[in-house]
């Protein structure tokens, strides 16, 4: 095997895991420990932690290892607002210029994410939470707003999963209500009001992060 395919395979892992949680934030990495458990020499995995350093996932400390980073409530609020930005955007260009969406697929993501949550399956249920936002933001066909899209879904998701892990007795999968909402309120063409649900996520995210003293 070429040692690009085994930088691409220990990167993939390694993010993979950290995404996923199962390398939480705080967690102290050794390329040692890694190489044995993809079962390759460190040379591939100093390259991958390199990329993922770039990415800002983890983060080499002199003489200790790798460091898993935390992603900051500021830096999801800010990619939050961003997206919530851009649906905003998608659904007044509905109500005003008249674009249009399949809305049938638009349920398709919505009844995955809503079988996710009941299975439990949190990464699914975020995944398909972040593929129905998605969705009406690509009927817009501009291509700048889904690499930005897609560019945060890592980290983003990657907030949800710790978070879930962290606190396991609270309440979670509220993108079912919400996204549930917008999807009824696109099918009967109410666009203002699909916004306006969108808007006051958001605020509500916003407000809550500031009571819980997190901002």
């Amino acid at each position: 095997m070429s040692s690009k395919s085994l930088i691409d395979i220990a990167y993939t892992k390694i993010r993979q895991k950290i995404i996923l949680g199962d390398f939480m934030p705080g967690t102290l990495l050794s390329e040692n420990e890694l190489a044995n458990e993809l079962n390759m020499s460190r040379t591939p995995i100093r390259t991958a932690i390199s990329h993922l350093e770039s990415e800002g996932f983890v983060v080499s400390l002199k003489n200790r290892g790798i460091l898993v980073k935390e992603i900051s409530v500021k830096e999801m609020l800010d990619m939050i607002e961003v997206m919530s930005s851009f649906q905003m955007h998608a659904l007044d260009s509905f109500n005003e210029r008249g674009c249009s969406i399949d809305i049938s697929e638009l349920e398709k993501y919505l009844n995955k994410q809503i079988e996710a949550s009941r299975l439990d399956n949190y990464p699914e249920y975020i995944r398909y939470s972040n593929l129905f936002g998605r969705y009406i933001i690509s009927s817009l066909n501009n291509q700048a707003m889904l690499q930005i899209m897609d560019s945060y879904h890592d980290k983003t998701s990657m907030f949800a999963t710790i978070n879930w892990k962290r606190t396991p007795h609270q309440p979670h999968y509220s993108a079912n209500l919400v996204n549930g909402s917008v999807y009824q309120a696109m099918a009967s063409n109410d666009y203002v009001g699909a916004k306006q649900i969108v808007k006051e996520t958001l605020l509500n995210y916003r407000n809550r992060l500031v009571t819980e003293g997190r901002m």
